[in-house]
């Protein structure tokens, strides 16, 4: 049985906490004057002393200290309303500092803070706070209050909703953010009582219970210690070399553990600053330019629209510029493999690539803001491909590997010490196995989860007497210790003839291609594969215009013979170097994205398999059809 070494955790001294809370108190202590969090929306009227709506929308921030007092201003308000140690408060927001506020201010009365997705249906949120007999819950606005409404009878625990964002009229029942500062009253004595208290945490305490984002109805809720996360900083900051000048984009929902880990918590504790970005996804573009950051937690979804942009641009262009890029390139690859050789770049090597920094790269850094030091990826693997190409302009994307269960970090890429490809060695402290018989990744650390509430049959199906968690992924040791991911274990494709097909490579090479959004490979108890691709359209429509074709909707265009075959070539060429019984052997365009709305995702972006096969069933059955079978 293959298994890692352990690594010892090395950090200093200034940087270790018994809790989340003190985590953050340390850092204010350090550097109570530095940027904490910066954003670009209306500040509350606790901060400006006017209504929201006369604020302009302009970027605006808090220090270190500033942002310790709104969170002690939470807490004061929290516990007026009866939130005590061990209560359940949830929280469903997008990411914005309020999330944060809300979050540390009721870990530090020793509530356990439980967030929902924001894009959930009022009855999974329902489900969610009866899980957890939650007392309270932070909402966003009026629309996620009016879903709270709908459900709120059938909370019998539920008896406070706050509303973050509360311009309008409020449902009967629910107070603002504001009113929570209105109740802030407290005396030295009680402020000095409530910091003796959590002073007094240990890293057992229950801190959160997150629900998995799986494709069934009723998700598990994960329940995370304060140093099942605290232990996620400490190894990630003992792997990157992040400080305190460093500068956060956060952009994901912190409702999900990569970003509150890593997103949240590892820049707070090492003393950073997080920017916020505007909810508009569409305005991701124009806030990294406009923040220049040098850090960003991000899903390979963003990787490969970026790649797959500037290959479109490139393409476009004229012969000479193009040949300039593949030169450009070329050098990116000769830098990576003396990376790998444990070689010097060499004095000409280095002129080429300034060179290349001044022709081609500095205009596509230029679009991040021109300072990411580290892309750090999560969530599902990166294509080798795409981790070479940010490489070689001088934007490192370090890829780790966890789960909610893990919260989340167990392995990640190192800036010294990284291979593409891979998702890097365990953290400190952390052991990987790999089981011989079905490949299953194990792990085994202080980060992993003490189970699932109120599930003690399924956390025992998961974590085995010898404290082995099973992540139900398939993977493989190189010979440095890096883990390697082949694939989720219940995603293994079992064809008619026997033969095992891992979905999850091909997949992600698929997704290389800039015609290409999204693809599901399918192909259980058939003769062969078949893949169901979501076109690009905004690139597939600029092909079919220099191709001669009119303007057309997406699901006209998939319907198209000449879109057909150019997507399907570009399937065939991205697959070339897998098995011909690995290959899928047809391919059907679905006419939009699959969405989290219509149900086919998950808040974390997964494919909902057996979502898509029911609401696609034409489209599966072309892929299988009995004409391809004989």
């Amino acid at each position: 049985m293959m298994e890692t070494e352990i690594e010892p955790l090395d950090i200093p001294a200034e940087l270790r906490a018994d809790s989340l809370v003190a985590l953050v108190h340390n850092s204010m202590q350090r550097n109570p004057d530095k940027e904490a969090l910066r954003w670009k929306l209306p500040r509350t009227r606790r901060q400006t002393g006017g209504p929201p709506e006369e604020e302009p929308v302009a970027w605006t921030s808090t220090t270190y200290r500033q942002t310790w007092d709104w969170i002690t201003q939470v807490a004061m308000g929290l516990k007026h309303l009866g939130i005590r140690d061990g209560d359940r408060v949830c929280i469903m927001s997008r990411t914005r500092p309020a999330w944060l506020a809300a979050d540390i201010g009721s870990l530090s009365l020793g509530a356990v803070t439980c967030p929902i997705y924001p894009s959930v249906e009022p009855n999974q949120a329902a489900f969610v706070i009866n899980n957890v007999e939650a007392r309270l819950i932070f909402v966003e606005n009026l629309q996620q209050a009016a879903k709270i409404a709908q459900v709120r009878a059938q909370c019998p625990t539920l008896e406070h909703v706050v509303v973050i964002d509360d311009r309008g009229r409020l449902p009967a029942g629910a107070i603002s953010f504001d009113d929570i500062f209105d109740l802030a009253t407290a005396d030295a004595g009680e402020i000095r009582e409530w910091s003796e208290t959590w002073r007094g945490y240990g890293r057992d305490k229950v801190a959160t219970i997150v629900h998995t984002s799986g494709t069934t109805a009723n998700p598990k809720g994960v329940v995370l210690t304060h140093g099942n996360i605290l232990h996620n900083f400490e190894g990630g900051v003992a792997a990157i070399d992040f400080n305190e000048d460093d500068l956060f984009l956060s952009f994901l929902p912190l409702s999900h553990m990569t970003e509150r880990a890593a997103g949240q918590i590892v820049p707070l504790g090492r003393g950073c600053t997080i920017a916020y970005a505007e909810p508009a996804i569409e305005r991701l573009a124009a806030n990294m330019a406009e923040v220049r950051p040098t850090v960003m937690v991000a899903v390979p979804r963003l990787y490969e629209r970026l790649y797959a942009r500037v290959l479109s641009t490139v393409e476009a262009g004229p012969p000479l510029r193009q040949r300039v890029f593949g030169w450009a390139l070329a050098l990116g690859r000769a830098k990576y493999a003396n990376h790998l050789a444990g070689l010097p770049n060499s004095a000409w090597l280095r002129l080429q690539l300034k060179v290349a920094e001044r022709l081609v790269f500095h205009k596509i850094k230029a679009r991040t803001g021109g300072r990411v030091r580290y892309f750090v990826s999560g969530g599902a693997p990166l294509s080798q491909e795409i981790g070479e190409f940010f490489y070689a302009m001088g934007m490192l994307i370090l890829e780790g590997y966890g789960l909610t269960e893990t919260a989340p970090l167990l392995t990640i890429n190192r800036p010294g010490d990284f291979r593409f490809g891979t998702v890097g060695r365990p953290v400190a402290e952390t052991r990987i196995r790999i089981d011989p018989g079905t490949g299953e990744i194990l792990a085994k650390g202080p980060q992993v989860m003490k189970g699932y509430l109120n599930q003690p049959e399924e956390t025992a199906r998961v974590i085995d007497a010898d404290g082995w968690f099973h992540t139900g992924d398939i993977g493989e040791l190189d010979s440095e210790g890096r883990v390697l991911i082949t694939d989720r274990l219940k995603n293994i494709i079992v064809l008619a003839n026997g033969k095992n097909v891992a979905p999850a490579p091909m997949e992600i090479a698929i997704l290389t291609s800039r015609y290409i959004a999204q693809a599901l490979i399918l192909g259980d108890n058939e003769p062969y594969t078949g893949v169901l691709i979501v076109p690009d359209f905004e690139q597939v429509g600029t092909w079919a215009a220099a191709n001669g074709m009119a303007e057309m909707p997406p699901e006209q265009l998939v319907g198209e013979k000449v879109v057909q075959k150019l997507i399907e070539g570009e399937v065939k060429a991205k697959l070339d170097g897998f098995a011909i019984y690995e290959r899928p052997r047809r391919v059907a365009l679905l006419p939009r994205l699959l969405s989290e709305e219509e149900g086919e995702l998950t808040p974390s972006l997964k494919i909902k398999t057996r979502v898509v096969v029911a609401k696609w069933e034409d489209k599966v059955a072309h892929l299988f059809g009995e004409d391809e079978k004989e």
